[in-house]
């Protein structure tokens, strides 16, 4: 069963349907919310290497993930670990700019005080 979450993204970003339905095919039908925001933060990087034509897409994803990480301490968390923790510090680097407050205080926690960040 999709969540509010992934329901919330999948209506943001519609684009990203088909990578989530391969996503649901390849966990027999439950991949679940930490899994989706995992293929959402691959998703995402893509978006950023082309950004004159992704642009749109991309701020969607974003604001996206912005909405979820405010909408409890799980949901948070779930970004925290499952979408910001899956990008390469190369990606969370090109990704930063678009990033909203709660997903930017999310950022500090995944990279801990002793990591110089993106």
């Amino acid at each position: 069963m999709i969540d509010d979450v992934v329901s919330e993204l999948l209506e943001a970003v519609p684009e990203f349907a088909d990578r989530f339905l391969e996503l649901v095919a390849d966990a027999d039908d439950d991949p679940g919310t930490a899994a989706a925001l995992t293929e959402l933060a691959e998703y995402a990087a893509g978006l950023a290497l082309d950004l004159e034509r992704s642009r749109p897409v991309l701020v969607r994803c974003l604001e996206a993930v912005e909405s979820a990480a405010r909408r409890s301490d799980e949901a948070a968390e779930l970004v925290a670990w499952a979408f910001l923790d899956s990008l390469a510090p190369a990606d969370r680097a090109r990704l930063a700019p678009w990033f909203g407050a709660r997903t930017r205080a999310l950022l500090d926690e995944v990279e801990g005080p002793g990591d110089p960040g993106p």
